[in-house]
């Protein structure tokens, strides 16, 4: 299939944007058939691309668009977002939100509240703009590629899809100590504020 560009996607996106807003109010299969349509659009201008569309609220609706992680289409989640039209009752923003320090999320069989996991910072000279982190869990199991997901998603929701891939040079999930602040442990919920303190120092290195 041929790629379009990002204003031939938005020409689209404004061309079907009423019905869009209104998508909980019409026929279920033409909404179905709508969002099957948005995706294929968007898979025309990026296939690395996914969107997240907001519940309707009195302001209108968010569509978050995310590279799900994968910088190769970083690139065009900035250049989609930053050719973004003037749209009534639409917030457009480029990858996942940060929630914040306390959230909590659910993952297959696993569910996890930030104030419950503790991390330790791992430094590596190699890679000093970047960071390493040894997240603590009171049910490790060791080799569970769905807990290491979990956890994972855990940050991403915390920092922001962005932070996370740009930052995160390396991270890995062991047992949480009986006490971990005497191990060297931080509460994940001063996470957001670690990496605030590291862009900074990053900064000031400049």
């Amino acid at each position: 299939m041929e790629k379009i560009t990002a204003q031939e996607f938005w020409q689209w996106f404004q061309d079907h944007s009423e019905h869009l807003m209104d998508i909980d109010n019409i026929d279920p299969f033409e909404a179905d058939e709508l969002m099957k349509e948005f995706e294929k659009t968007l898979a025309l201008y990026s296939e690395g691309m996914s969107f997240e569309m907001s519940d309707l609220t009195e302001k209108g609706r968010e569509i978050v668009f995310s590279a799900e992680g994968d910088e190769d289409y970083f690139d065009d989640v900035i250049a989609l977002v930053e050719n973004t039209p003037v749209l009534d009752f639409w917030e457009i923003n480029a990858f996942k939100q940060p929630k914040g320090p306390n959230v909590k999320i659910k993952f297959e069989n696993y569910v996890y509240a930030s104030k419950n996991l503790w991390f330790l910072p791992l430094e590596n000279e190699e890679f000093e703009e970047t960071i390493g982190l040894m997240v603590g869990v009171p049910d490790f199991k060791e080799n569970d590629e769905d807990q290491e997901i979990a956890v994972y998603t855990l940050i991403e929701t915390m920092i922001g899809e962005y932070d996370c891939t740009t930052l995160l040079e390396y991270f890995e999930i062991c047992q949480l100590p009986e006490d971990p602040e005497a191990e060297g442990f931080t509460n994940l919920t001063n996470l957001p504020e670690y990496i605030d303190w590291h862009l900074n120092n990053i900064q000031g290195k400049d």
